[in-house]
């Protein structure tokens, strides 16, 4: 982390939001919060220091050839290849809203509308909850709600999604500008990891001034 502090600046941030620290040297990382039952895995880690992967509902790791290891020993069962993309600016991307789009905090009485729209398998009720209670932006067209984003429960960006009705009205980048908002304003790391060939979630962390690693894929397990 000292050697690359942007590259895993990811690292640094999930231990800011409660991963503890389960092995550490000089060549990797191991965190993990039980609390979300995630683990990060950063660098060259020796097998016998991973016995929580595996047992942790999701892990991601810079090691593709980790991910490929966890997976034939029957670790895991799913593997999602990402890029990682970061925010390094001091200010949130200025965007400029259209006549008629407004943002607001997202609330509780909103569930109804995020369960119907959010087209992500672990969209329960209960995680939901808990992702409104940290702070969800809510972006309405003419006063009718029209889309959200916030922070997936380890940090990342995300949770983004737009009615198809109020698409290209510029909603997603003010979205996700609103949240990289918060996120600074909270002493947080905005990042993003964007699955393996998304080029419209591509083309969006470009306009809004992100910046990807070409040096590493992250892989997701499940």
């Amino acid at each position: 982390m000292a050697r690359d502090p942007v590259g895993y600046g990811y690292l640094k941030d999930f231990h800011r939001r409660g991963g503890a620290v389960c092995f550490a040297d000089e060549a990797g990382l191991v965190l993990y919060d039980k609390t979300i039952d995630i683990a990060y895995v950063g660098g060259t880690v020796p097998w016998r220091e991973l016995d929580i992967l595996g047992r942790a509902m999701l892990t991601l790791t810079d090691s593709p050839a980790l991910a490929e290891a966890l997976l034939a020993a029957g670790r895991y069962k799913e593997r999602m290849d990402c890029r990682q993309a970061f925010y390094l600016k001091k200010e949130p991307p200025a965007v400029t809203l259209r006549p008629g789009v407004t943002m607001r905090p997202l609330t509780m009485e909103d569930m109804p509308f995020v369960l119907e729209n959010y087209h992500n398998p672990g969209a329960y009720e209960s995680h939901i909850r808990g992702r409104i209670a940290e702070g969800m932006v809510a972006g309405e067209v003419d006063g009718q709600l029209a889309g959200f984003a916030g922070v997936h429960q380890e940090g990342a960006l995300g949770m983004l999604e737009v009615v198809p009705a109020f698409r290209r009205r510029g909603l997603a980048e003010a979205l996700e500008a609103a949240v990289i908002g918060r996120v600074l304003d909270q002493g947080g790391f905005p990042y993003c990891h964007v699955r393996l060939g998304n080029t419209a979630s591509e083309s969006l962390q470009e306009k809004l001034g992100l910046v990807f690693d070409e040096g590493r894929t992250l892989c997701w397990l499940e």
